[in-house]
């Protein structure tokens, strides 16, 4: 599985504890989901402009 993919499968499973009814740790969640977006925003930019994902 790709970096990318990867990123994207924790991001879904980030936003499932956001919506979920259960959530007793909103605010760090909310923080969780912020950083969340950033880091995929980053990746997708990464791979849209140089051409290749990110080798770590």
């Amino acid at each position: 599985m790709s970096d990318l993919w990867s990123k994207i499968l924790i991001f879904g499973l980030l936003l499932t504890l956001i919506l979920s009814p259960f959530a007793g740790f909103a605010p760090l969640l909310l923080f969780l989901l912020a950083a969340g977006t950033l880091w995929i925003v980053q990746s997708i930019f990464q791979v849209l402009i140089a051409g290749k994902p990110t080798e770590e």
